[in-house]
């Protein structure tokens, strides 16, 4: 009877202590209003798992009861139906995987400086989001963060991005503003498949281009691919639609020789650099003033350089702007930098 006794009493022990185990590995959700938080003591910052409201405009807390929300979790918001406006705060850092998935009604997204990690496919399948401020701090774009959102078409977005992930705007048919694309010095299969993009400029950094990055892009008619360029996947394109705009020489150029591609060759100079000698000195400053004087006449490159201050003209203004530029002097004209001639 007393071994029994102990045997239970040992059971009953052993129960209680896997109970507390269990109890203190859960997280306790907290609701309040129509949000639902974990509180991390430890770190001291909260975390948004869910949302049961009705509204069309939500603002995300800054704080929960003295601890500021940090991360929205995992499927916070995802399949909502309601919200049209979200707009983060200033203590937001992190949105989680799927956080935003399927917001069916989602039009509007603000995202500032301070919300920098983001899972992937936070906002894929938001089908009526039309306007994104994007201008988080980070540098690279996650795996299908937009993917799927095919109204959008306003995109404000931070030029640091320099790695677009892989489908990051996968099947955006009504996004055909790309410009930023020439920020990004990596790109993944199907980062832009499916978009309205109707023109494509690429970084001078970026080393390769791989399969399905741009294809299904019915509007897409010119790719500019820079020297830099040294690997072209077949399938990175729909090539029967697009002309390769390339530098004389480069892969691309090759590239687009050897697969019976339409191309067309850039020429480019460097603004102020009059002679063509790829510096800038007194001599441009000497060319400028004997061509106003009717001393020589310069070829079509020497005259796009000679025009320092881009007003259409060449005369004694974009002389002194390149005396200015010479004596450092802080200007507006981007001298010293890349033009193309038969852009």
């Amino acid at each position: 009877m007393k071994l029994l006794k102990k045997t239970m009493i040992i059971t009953l022990i052993l129960s209680l202590l896997t109970s507390a185990v269990c109890f203190s590995a859960s997280a306790l959700v907290i609701h309040e209003g129509d949000f639902g938080f974990e509180v991390n003591t430890t770190k001291h910052e909260a975390t948004l798992v869910s949302y049961s409201g009705t509204g069309e405009s939500v603002v995300i807390p800054d704080y929960f009861r003295n601890y500021p929300v940090t991360v929205i979790d995992k499927n916070a918001f995802s399949g909502n139906e309601t919200i049209k406006e979200v707009t983060f705060s200033d203590t937001n850092t992190t949105v989680e995987e799927y956080a935003f998935r399927g917001c069916s009604a989602l039009e509007t997204v603000y995202i500032p400086e301070n919300v920098v990690s983001f899972g992937d496919r936070a906002f894929a399948d938001c089908t009526s989001l039309k306007t994104v401020t994007l201008l988080s701090d980070m540098v690279s774009m996650p795996s299908n963060m937009f993917s799927g959102c095919s109204s959008l078409e306003n995109l404000t977005i931070n030029e640091k991005i320099a790695d677009f992930g892989y489908g990051c705007f996968n099947g955006c048919s009504s996004l055909s503003d790309l410009s930023f694309v020439k920020n990004g010095a990596m790109l993944d299969s199907y980062a832009f498949n499916g978009t309205g993009a109707e023109s494509v400029v690429l970084s001078d950094s970026i080393l390769a281009i791989p399969n399905y990055a741009f294809t299904n892009c019915p509007n897409l008619k010119t790719v500019t691919i820079p020297e830099s360029v040294v690997l072209i996947q077949p399938y990175a394109f729909d090539w029967e639609n697009v002309t390769i705009r390339c530098y004389q020489d480069s892969y691309a150029h090759s590239f687009a020789v050897e697969n019976n591609l339409s191309y067309w060759l850039l020429e480019r100079s460097i603004l102020g650099d009059v002679d063509k000698d790829g510096d800038i000195s007194i001599n441009d400053v000497t060319a400028i003033q004997q061509y106003i004087a009717e001393l020589e006449k310069p070829d079509e490159v020497s005259l796009l350089a000679a025009d320092a201050n881009q007003d259409g003209e060449i005369d004694i203004a974009d002389a002194t702007a390149l005396q200015m530029y010479l004596a450092e002097y802080d200007i507006s004209y981007p001298i010293g930098e890349y033009i193309f001639v038969n852009d």
